[in-house]
Formats: C-alpha cells, structure tokens, sequence
C-alpha cells in the first residue's frame, strides 16, 4: 500500500527510527519557511500550497491523504524519463559519421560548440567521427579531423564523404560564406547514393535582411532532394518550412553542465559516476560526523523522497574525527543505516573517496538543489550563509542560531518532525522555485546527456526520410 503526502505517495514502510506513520490520521506538520518565524502550509490536492488556517505562527493541523490520491507518476515524471521514441530503443550500431562546417575548435563560436559537442557524444557512443573543416584543431584522439584546402578539391572531399554512413552539414547549406563548399556537398550528395546527409540549420541567410540572398536563390534558398533537415529550434523549422515547403525536424542545442558549473575534475567526474546531473533533487549537507549532526536524519528523508519516486541523492562531505571514538562510531552506524535504508546508491559519504578540499566544496554547492542541514546543535551555522551565496534554498532545523541567521530564503523544521513530512516540503518548496525548475528543465532536456539519449541516438536510429 502507498500512502500520500502532499501529492506524493510514500511506500508504508517502517522509517529510519522504527516508526510507521498513519498517513490518514492529522499529524502536526512542524514546519516554519520563508521569512523567519513564519509557519508554511503544505501542499494539498492538485500541489497547490496551503495557507494557515490561523494565520501567521499557527501550527496548522492537516491530513497527510490528498483528495485525489494522485501522488508521482504525473506529467513532471513523465518528462524526467522521457525519451523521444521507444524508451527500449537499442542503441544504434557504431557508424562512420562525418561533421561538416567552416570551422572547428578551439575557434570560438555558437556552431563550433555543438560541433564539438556533437563529435564528443558520437564518439563517447563508438561512432567512428571525422570532422571536415578549414579550421581547427582536434584535441581528442577518438576525433579525427581533415582540414579542408583554400579551393573546394570537390574530387577529394567527395573521397572523404564516400566512406561514411552519415554526414551531418552544420550551417553550410544555409549560410553564404562558402558557396563553393555548398555547392561541393550538394554534387556529392547527389552522387552518394548510400550515404545518408542531414543538413543541420542553426541559421538562414535567405530571407534575412542582415544579409543579401535573394528568398530564391538556388543554392541557400532550396532544399536538397538528398538533404534530411534539422532545425535547433521551433523557429527555425517554421522559417525553413515557409522559405521552401520542406519539412524538418527539431533537435536543440545543449550544455554540458559540468562546464557551466565549473565544477572541478573530482566533483564533475562524481557526477558523472552517480548521474548527480539527472536526479530531480540533489540535498548537499556539509558537516563531519558527529553524532550532533543528525545526519541519520537526512538518510531518512532521502529515503522518503526516493520512496516517493523521486530521484534524489544526499551528499555529506566529511569525514568522523579521527580522534574521537564515538565520532567513528557514529559514522559506522550511519553506515549500517544506509544499507538497511536501501541508499548505497543514493546517499554519499564522499570522504569514502578522498578528502573534499575546498575548490570541490564550492563545486558541491553548485551542484546541489538545496542545503539540508538538521543538526540538533550549532554554533553558528556557517553552511547556512555559504549556500545563500550560492541562491541554494535552506532547509535547517528550528534550532538557534540556525533560526535567526537569515529572514528569507530559509525553511525550518522541528527536529521530531516526521521524514516525510519533512520530504513533502521540501518537494513543495522547491517545486515553487522558478530557478530550480529551470535548472532541472535544463539538466533533463538540455544537458548533452539528454539531447543524445532523446533525439540524437533515435535520429540515427531511424530510417532516412
């Protein structure tokens, strides 16, 4: 049986203290957000938030069990998982794919980026990658480039095209800068019967008054019999399609977070390892581990969120104090609760690897989602004013100093609070924080990841058209 919390439904399982909850009695929520000294409500049916029925400082008493019974499963998780195409779509087999434009890395420039990008992904999915250009330079052994003359050699680049499975033309259809290159690729294209060409439109000259082609020029206004199209966006199709009838498909650009992050080597690579970028809620906690801490607080509220279907992942940056014995005790025991939690894959210890310097602490708190930090004592609360420098939410006990460090920006919860209670607000906070759905918007459709997983693995595995 699932039971419900605030649009979520949460697995009737005993917590990490032995307690199994009543989800259709009231239960007092406990909690405290925005501005200091400020009681929340939660979300109630449909996740629409809740005011007090009291107002300001009244504990409002509510029942766990929404209206609908709806809880994960909606149209948020749908997108999450989605996949363009059958999400059992085997990989395609490796291919020999050739990337063409007038330019390549390290020269700077939208195109350029996605170009490189591009050849990455197909190479790091065991695609055979040559990229054909005038410029540039190849740092990665697995991308092999061949650099095009000052005159088109349409003989010898028709060589190079004649050994490839696939040629994505980045631009040079479109755009007037290389009209011999253009007109080079459409007499090989016509020719290459078994090599398949998809012409990738990033912009279009014809049309635009920044430059002077003629909205029936041959060579940059007409779609190629041979050419598949792709525009980067809903514009661009619609321009393409009203400039020519043809049709295309759209496939955007992306990111590579970690870059944008400028997360350091060990942080990204972490990431990478534990698809930190694909959760929908990273908690970051930075503390040693004293029992004060209350770190077996936060195992239990990752273990309600993921039982609630959310994709989360907690991380904890220090390590116990090796000259203290109970220290290392606690740390064991924490241990033994993950495992007895389900968590080795979602909870973090990371001085299991190496000691978090600095650098990757500042990493960690790009990264995160939100700072949790549910000590049962504090003398400050330092973490607190570094993830606000940050833009990251806070969720913290009702303790002091914890309560009187920040007025906003700041979710307080009793520390006999129930985890799921506590999993339940954090959901609705941050589900009403327009940056952290933009950047969770961004790291599922957006991120290279993604492009490749939801349009480019799919367009290479299906049919030409």
């Amino acid at each position: 049986m699932a039971e419900a919390f605030c649009g979520l439904k949460f697995a009737a399982s005993v917590t990490a203290f032995g307690v199994l909850q009543d989800c259709a009695s009231p239960v007092e929520w406990g909690f405290e957000g925005g501005r200091r000294g400020r009681r929340s409500g939660f979300a109630g049916a449909g996740g629409e938030r809740g005011g007090c029925a009291g107002g300001e400082g009244f504990d409002r008493r509510v029942s766990c069990q929404n209206e609908t019974g709806e809880g994960h499963g909606g149209d948020d998780d749908e997108v999450f998982h989605a996949c363009w195409g059958s999400s059992d779509r085997a990989t395609p087999g490796a291919l020999k794919i050739a990337l063409v434009h007038y330019s390549y890395a390290p020269v700077i420039g939208g195109v350029e980026t996605v170009l490189a990008a591009h050849a990455r992904l197909l190479a790091e999915h065991g695609h055979e990658v040559t990229v054909i250009c005038r410029r540039g330079e190849s740092d990665d052994p697995r991308v092999r480039l061949e650099r095009l003359g000052e005159k088109v050699d349409a003989v010898g680049l028709e060589g190079w095209l004649a050994g490839q499975d696939v040629v994505f033309l980045h631009n040079v259809t479109t755009m007037p800068f290389d009209r011999a290159l253009t007109a080079a690729l459409a007499r090989a294209a016509e020719r290459l019967a078994g090599v398949r060409f998809v012409a990738w439109i990033h912009d279009l000259a014809a049309g635009n008054p920044d430059y002077e082609i003629a909205a029936n020029d041959e060579l940059l206004a007409r779609a190629h019999p041979r050419y598949e199209y792709v525009a980067v966006s809903e514009l661009r199709r619609r321009q393409w399609e009203a400039l020519t009838g043809a049709r295309s498909r759209v496939i955007p650009n992306g990111v590579d977070p970690s870059r944008v992050l400028g997360l350091t080597e060990r942080v990204g690579e972490l990431a990478a390892r534990h698809g930190l970028l694909d959760r929908e809620i990273v908690l970051l906690h930075p503390t040693r581990l004293l029992r004060r801490k209350n770190v077996e607080l936060g195992l239990a509220v990752t273990a309600a969120l993921t039982a609630a279907g959310k994709a989360c992942a907690y991380l904890v940056t220090g390590p116990p104090d090796p000259h203290n014995a109970a220290s290392q005790g606690y740390a064991a025991e924490l241990g033994v609760l993950r495992a007895r939690l389900g968590l080795e894959k979602d909870a973090f210890f990371l001085h299991e690897d190496a000691p978090v310097e600095e650098r990757d602490l500042a990493s960690l708190y790009a990264l995160a989602d939100a700072l949790f930090f549910p000590s049962r004592q504090e003398g400050f609360g330092l973490p607190m004013l570094e993830a606000a420098l940050h833009r990251l939410p806070i969720f913290c006990a009702a303790i002091e100093p914890l309560d009187t460090l920040l007025t906003d920006g700041v979710t307080l919860f009793t520390l006999d609070a129930d985890p799921a209670q506590i999993a339940c607000e954090i959901v609705a906070q941050l589900g009403e924080t327009d940056s952290w759905r933009a950047r969770r918007q961004v790291r599922q459709e957006y991120a290279w990841a993604a492009v490749y997983r939801n349009y480019l693995a799919p367009l290479l595995a299906s049919p030409p058209t």
